[in-house]
């Protein structure tokens, strides 16, 4: 998956309104990863948390479909973060 697949993702699944939600929450999920009393098992729940929270705000409502999106929100962040860094990013035992 590349970051067309992943913008294709987000316009099939995404409301419009939403997508500054994912802007957000991976802007949120840098911070988190610096905070170093955070662990990071926790962080992918605290932006799925805030993604919902957010989806309401930003759609207006407290309802299933806002709540849908908040999760998605916090999934494609979350898969974009990962996609970068698996691709990036050097590890040890890479060539």
């Amino acid at each position: 998956m590349n970051e067309t697949d992943l913008l294709a993702l987000a316009n099939q699944f995404l409301l419009d309104k939403a997508l500054i939600v994912v802007v957000a929450l991976l802007v949120i999920g840098v911070f988190l990863k610096k905070t170093p009393w955070i662990p990071d098992w926790s962080i992918p729940w605290i932006l799925t948390g805030g993604g919902i929270g957010m989806a309401w705000g930003v759609l207006g409502a407290i309802s299933v479909q806002a709540t849908i999106q908040g999760i998605l929100a916090a999934g494609i962040a979350t898969l974009g973060h990962q996609l970068w860094k698996q691709t990036f990013e050097k590890r040890e035992g890479d060539q």
